[in-house]
């Protein structure tokens, strides 16, 4: 399985693909809303495709965006990272 984004989210699932014309950020420089993502800057200055497969994974800024009330994600993405790893998703 290859991931869909770094961070665990679906990207396949989410409303803004479309709308933003979004092709995610494992294919993409800067993300579709014009300013760097941390989360994608650290995975690829490590040199992994997803959070995942990180030594310190969960980390803690993965744990705050994944329970960040804007996103609404209530660990999501770590689930899916972890799945990601195992290859069971």
């Amino acid at each position: 399985m290859i991931a869909e984004s770094r961070c665990g989210i679906l990207c396949s699932k989410c409303k803004f693909r479309e709308s933003e014309n979004c092709a995610t950020c494992v294919k993409m420089e800067i993300p579709y809303w014009g300013e760097p993502c941390p989360l994608k800057d650290c995975c690829e200055g490590r040199g992994l495709e997803h959070c995942g497969l990180c030594p310190e994974f969960p980390c803690k800024m993965l744990r705050d965006y994944s329970f960040d009330s804007r996103y609404r994600d209530k660990g999501r993405r770590i689930e899916i990272c972890r799945a990601w790893a195992l290859k069971e998703f």
